[in-house]
């Protein structure tokens, strides 16, 4: 019944200590790396303004996603008070769902 389990203290410390060494490592590659300062600066640059980038994206997507979320559980609101009232008092009874 003292069965540890695999994210007990100890795993879990060397997994994270193994992650933080993998990160200094790519860190002190990129200081050491056989570039000029100015190349490595250029190289660090570009590829922080690539991280950016696609957070971007992934931000607008998310919001997108969830406009499209938005508009169909009103859609979904609106047709389940229609049917509960008995029928359409808007007009908005032969209303098709959002496209997705």
């Amino acid at each position: 019944m003292n069965e540890k389990s695999p994210w007990s203290p100890p795993y879990f410390t060397s997994v994270a200590c193994f992650l933080a060494g993998g990160i200094a490592g790519v860190g002190l590659s990129l200081l050491l790396a056989p570039r000029s300062g100015k190349d490595t600066r250029q190289l660090m640059a570009s590829r922080l303004k690539e991280g950016a980038d696609s957070v971007r994206s992934l931000r607008d997507r998310a919001v997108t996603r969830g406009e499209e979320a938005w508009d169909e559980a009103a859609f979904r609101l609106r047709t389940a008070a229609s049917a509960i009232s008995g029928g359409p008092k808007d007009g908005k009874a032969n209303e098709t769902p959002p496209a997705l």
